[in-house]
This record gives C-alpha cells, sequence and structure tokens, in this order.
C-alpha cells in the first residue's frame, strides 16, 4: 500500500537547517563558507536548507526519490529534470503549485554540443501550509541543483508578483554571474510584474517590450559574444549570436514548446494577452 505523503512533515523538514561539517584548505580557510542565516554554532559546522529531493527522503519517503520510468520508458531522477519538476512536485502532492518565473535554456552557437545550460527560478506553493518558497534551479550538462533561496509566511499576493525582481537578480548576480554567457532563450511568466511600472502597463495594454529587459541582458549577451570569438568561431557565425526574451503565459512555459515561429513555416506564433517577445543584441 502507497505510503500516504504528509506535505507539513515535508515543509517541517525542509524548514530545518542542516548541519554540514566545514572544509578547509591548507590554510586553515573554509572552501565553502555558508553565510550564517540561522544564528546557529559555524566554528566547526555550517548550515544550510536542504536540496528537495534530500527533504523527501528525511521526511522519510525514500521512495519517491527513486528513479520514474513512464509509460514510453523515458526514465528520470525526481527533482534532477529542470524541464519535469512541475510534475514532480504534483507527484509528491496534487496541492503543490509550481510556477516557474523565469526560465534559460542555452547551447553553444554555433551548437557543437559540447554542452548546455538551464536555469529556472520558481515559487511553490501549497494550500496545506502557510509556507510557500521561492526556488532556484541550475543544470549544466546533466550536472543539476534545486535549492531554496527563500521562504515566505503567508505572503500577500502582490508580494508574489515582485519575485520576478529576485529572479532578475539572482540571474546576474548569483548563479550565472556578470561573465557568464548562458542568454539563449529566456521566458518570463506573465503572471509577474516585469520592468518598471509604466513599462508593465504598457506591455499589458499594448503588448510593447519592457526595454529595461533588454538593457539588464545586453551584457550576457556581449559576454556570449567574447566567449564565441576566444573558441575561435567563424565571423559569419558570431555576428549571429542574439538572445531571444518571451514573456509568455505560465502554462506556455510549463510546456517548453513555444518558439517564436513554426520551424516549417516560418509564420509568427500569436500572442496572447500579456505575451511578447523580442530579440536582444
Amino acid at each position: 500500500m502507497k505510503k500516504k505523503f504528509d506535505v507539513d512533515k515535508f515543509i517541517k523538514v525542509l524548514l530545518t537547517p542542516k548541519k554540514y561539517p566545514k572544509w578547509y584548505d591548507k590554510k586553515g580557510k573554509p572552501i565553502i563558507d555558508y553565510p550564517n542565516e540561522f544564528g546557529l554554532d559555524t566554528k566547526k559546522f555550517c548550515y544550510k536548507l536542504r536540496e528537495i529531493y534530500k527533504a523527501v527522503e528525511d521526511a522519510g519517503y525514500k521512495e519517491l526519490t527513486e528513479t520514474i520510468t513512464t509509460k514510453d520508458e523515458d526514465e528520470h531522477f525526481p527533482f534532477y529534470n529542470i524541464d519535469k519538476l512541475d510534475e514532480d512536485f504534483a507527484r509528491l502532492d496534487k496541492s503543490f503549485n509550481y510556477s516557474p518565473i523565469f526560465h534559460l535554456r542555452d547551447t553553444p552557437e554555433p551548437d557543437d554540443g559540447s554542452w548546455f545550460y538551464l536555469e529556472e527560478y520558481a515559487y511553490l506553493s501549497t494550500k496545506k501550509s502557510k509556507y510557500s518558497f521561492l526556488l532556484g534551479a541550475d543544470d549544466y550538462n546533466t550536472n543539476p541543483n534545486l535549492y531554496v533561496i527563500k521562504v515566505f509566511k503567508n505572503i500577500k499576493k502582490k508580494d508574489i508578483r515582485i519575485l520576478s525582481n529576485i529572479a532578475l537578480e539572482k540571474n546576474l548576480t548569483g548563479t550565472l554571474g556578470k561573465d557568464s554567457h548562458y542568454c539563449q532563450w529566456i521566458f518570463l511568466n506573465n503572471a509577474y510584474i516585469w520592468g518598471s511600472e509604466s513599462e508593465y502597463k504598457a506591455l499589458m495594454s499594448k503588448r510593447i517590450f519592457p526595454q529595461s529587459l533588454k538593457k539588464h541582458f545586453l551584457p550576457i549577451v556581449e559576454n556570449k559574444i567574447k566567449f564565441s570569438k576566444e573558441c575561435g568561431n567563424k565571423p559569419s557565425d558570431i555576428k549571429k549570436i542574439n538572445s531571444m526574451i518571451a514573456i509568455l503565459n505560465e502554462s506556455r512555459i510549463k510546456k517548453k514548446t513555444w518558439r517564436p515561429f513554426n520551424t516549417w513555416s516560418r509564420k509568427s506564433t500569436k500572442p496572447g494577452k500579456g505575451e511578447v517577445w523580442e530579440f536582444v543584441k
């Protein structure tokens, strides 16, 4: 008989900082020095919130972290595939709402198959708890990470909508860093506020793309061009490098199938309310 998943138990474990030993180099300096966010003794140990799969295991549901095999024999480990996080949380409990705020996909240009990069920030909530979470995920060549960025208690709806600001900040100063060259496809959820107040109003009423977003991502596009030059790519290929930003309905982002035009017919995809896309170059 399948064990019923206890949402409260899982969240309690997820909220409890876990103790990890500190690792030091030969000079006695911590190799990884996590910030002391919890006011605990950090002389010998550091504390951080668990990764999602580890919280599931520690809550007593290790079987829910084992390999999933679908009817078409597709296999994946829960919480390791960014494209399947929505269904992984729903598998724990159907009350979970996984809302992707920001999703990025990238490969080399020209694409020689040497690497790929995925990054996503999402809001996780459930009607069964007053706690909710801002999550971060990244995957470079099947080396995935899924972690808690921020915990909320009884967050207000107006504050949920501006979580987009944290996602943008994390993209340039967190996982990626300002020198990153990861930037090809960027998908933003139109349920959140993007750009200034006036830009957001123009986006929703007239589908005018927020120019501040182009300015925000331009440094990454420039770094990708620089990286491509350093790799010795042809000038004709370097000239084609750009980044596409699309502000879309959440359902389109979850499906991961949207493109600005049909591959075969080259006809543009008709945007919905509050949807718009533009190239950054």
